[in-house]
């Protein structure tokens, strides 16, 4: 079994036991580890190599041990813990980093993340030219966490504790302290027009001389983004005082708002970033209209969506037409940044004594579960009024008629009886 298959099974084992202690105690905050698969990355110069110029970068497998995480406990039998012990004949480098100050956020969900089989990434690389600050990214698709870590030196070295220009050589175990943390919940959202939306963005740690700024990038463009209280797009008052919160709030959302967020945290020396994506999905509000001519036609329009991809189909009687060839619009833009479209197709009027023709369109759409449906009936032909009056007064004729003849019956009739 490989270094990397002992982890996973050490790291389950941790948890398993991290889990059977926050079960014993209810609302109970406990201390335990972390252990994850890391890779650390480090930037060299491809012309140190013979190469032609420019920066490489070289990765290898190491393990990220996070020690004094704070979880806490929903009840339950108690069960002793202790910490991770690594293998003495590990062949992979550890990076043991120690959280000093507050909790580390989503620390619950990250302890069961690996165990669970969720998708989680993590890489740390060198934050300054001296090997002492690293900056490592550990990523689930429901949350983000960025960590500024400070390595220890040993035996008086100031610099350079591990090389900057080479992969680890010896493994060993790097010891770190967390010095700050920045975290963001659900990195991605969709969401409807006029809906209100919070980008989450937390500093663990002191807060005391944080600055926090946001920045938005959109279509190759950026710009800086100035909260004001009142306005559409806020952050919480007294941000980043006390808990380190500097999420930002933007009320009754627009298409202008979709696009990647930049929560930048500067303090001190450091300076970490989270990336919150936004993007908008508007459905589509579909109509059918009929319009009489020289043949009818059907018009399927939709309207008010975003964004811009929209596709229709068009069925008979449930069925799909292949027959026919529907004219479609261009995209028009409205006035909020949202998008419309019609299709026009041409169908024949039932003959008559027929039933009448059913016509469904199909709308689909990225905002869509499953496509709209419209459905419209195409009546039989009505009878014009010249050939209602031609019926009718023919209707006269005939009725005047028999009724002639069946009283000049009755006069014969009467005659002969009066012989």
């Amino acid at each position: 079994m490989g270094d990397r298959s002992l982890l996973r099974v050490a790291l389950c084992l941790t948890l398993h036991t991290s889990w059977m202690l926050s079960a014993a105690t209810s609302g109970v905050p406990r201390a335990v580890d972390i252990v994850l698969p890391c890779m650390h990355v480090l930037m060299e110069d491809a012309g140190g190599r013979g190469g032609l110029g420019g920066m490489s970068f070289s990765r290898e497998e190491v393990t990220l041990l996070i020690r004094n995480v704070t979880v806490t406990g929903e009840g339950g039998e108690l069960d002793p813990i202790t910490d991770y012990q690594p293998s003495k004949d590990t062949k992979t480098t550890i990076f043991q980093a120690t959280v000093t100050s507050s909790p580390l956020p989503f620390a619950d969900r990250l302890l069961h993340a690996d165990c669970e089989g969720l998708d989680i990434s993590c890489e740390l690389s060198p934050l300054s030219p001296s090997g002492l600050l690293y900056i490592t990214h550990i990523r689930l698709p429901e949350f983000s966490i960025t960590m500024v870590t400070r390595t220890e030196p040993t035996n008086g070295m100031e610099e350079d504790p591990i090389g900057q220009d080479h992969l680890l050589s010896d493994k060993s175990i790097i010891s770190m302290t967390v010095d700050l943390c920045l975290s963001s919940s659900t990195p991605s959202q969709l969401t409807p027009l006029s809906l209100d939306v919070s980008l989450n963005c937390e500093l663990s740690g002191d807060p005391e001389g944080v600055q926090a700024e946001w920045h938005l990038q959109k279509e190759g463009k950026g710009e800086r983004l100035f909260p004001e209280e009142g306005s559409r797009v806020t952050m919480e008052p007294g941000a980043l005082s006390g808990r380190g919160d500097a999420s930002l709030t933007i009320r009754a959302v627009r298409v202008q708002d979709e696009g990647t967020y930049i929560c930048a945290v500067t303090l001190g020396e450091h300076r970490v970033h989270q990336i919150l994506q936004l993007q908008v999905r508007e459905p589509p509000r579909v109509t059918i209209i009929q319009t009489e001519g020289p043949e009818l036609t059907l018009t399927c329009s939709s309207d008010c969506y975003y964004p811009l991809d929209v596709e229709f189909s068009w069925l008979l009687r449930g069925e799909q037409i292949t027959h026919a060839d529907p004219v479609t619009s261009s995209h028009r833009r409205n006035s909020d940044g949202t998008y419309n479209l019609s299709i026009h197709l041409r169908v024949p009027t039932p003959p008559t004594g027929a039933l009448p023709d059913t016509y469904t369109c199909t709308v689909s759409h990225a905002s869509l579960p499953e496509p709209i449906t419209v459905t419209t009936s195409v009546p039989l032909p009505e009878v014009s009024s010249g050939a209602l009056g031609y019926i009718i007064s023919s209707l006269i004729v005939l009725i005047t008629t028999a009724f002639m003849f069946r009283s000049r019956d009755g006069v014969r009739e009467a005659r002969e009886g009066g012989r």
